[in-house]
């Protein structure tokens, strides 16, 4: 599942993923992204990793969403994973989008440290309504 918050303030976008991540929870968490920044232009984005128990992901998966470009050209994207196996699947898609010479995102252990890396804090994010992924709405809190 799949939390989405806003902070307008700080200009920044945070996914907060439940439970596990699986290709399914990426396809969700990128519809979010697109549809979000379309909608309020482009921000900071947050992807947090905390509650997250379970990942799911085959290594070929996590290349290709890695060769991909970040969806907003000239803003911070900060993973936030405390467990040591997210935080090693977020090292490898750090240094695949590094190899393929993208911006990559920052990586960090609490949002604490995402806070005070982005130079903000501390932010106090809206739920955004995400009505609009309907046909996901198992994955979306």
């Amino acid at each position: 599942m799949l939390a989405v918050g806003f902070d307008q303030q700080g200009n920044v976008l945070l996914l907060t993923l439940l439970d596990t991540f699986d290709n399914g929870t990426m396809a969700v968490m990128d519809a979010a992204c697109v549809t979000f920044f379309d909608a309020e232009g482009p921000t900071h984005s947050i992807f947090d990793f905390t509650p997250t128990q379970k990942v799911v992901m085959a290594p070929l998966s996590l290349e290709r969403r890695a060769s991909k470009p970040a969806m907003c050209v000239g803003f911070e994207r900060v993973i936030v994973a405390p467990q040591p196996e997210l935080r090693a699947l977020a090292e490898k898609f750090r240094l695949h989008q590094v190899n393929a010479g993208l911006p990559a995102p920052h990586i960090v252990q609490t949002m604490a440290e995402a806070e005070h890396l982005l130079g903000l804090g501390p932010l106090v994010f809206e739920p955004v309504d995400t009505s609009w992924l309907a046909n996901d709405k198992a994955k979306v809190v």
